[in-house]
């Protein structure tokens, strides 16, 4: 099962992160240079799940 954690930011943009068993959140927010306080929502994604068809 591959996951994904997806980022929505204060201007509207997504990013995706594929999820790494043991990273911290801070190491992410340092990827993805920004920081918590920028950070609107997080969802954790199945990407799997997303891609069956309906």
């Amino acid at each position: 099962m591959t996951l994904y954690q997806e980022y929505t930011l204060p201007d509207g943009k997504i990013k995706i992160r594929k999820v790494v068993k043991g990273r911290y959140i801070q190491e992410e927010m340092k990827l993805l240079y920004t920081s918590e306080r920028d950070i609107l929502s997080i969802q954790l994604l199945d990407k799997n799940f997303l891609q069956k068809p309906k």
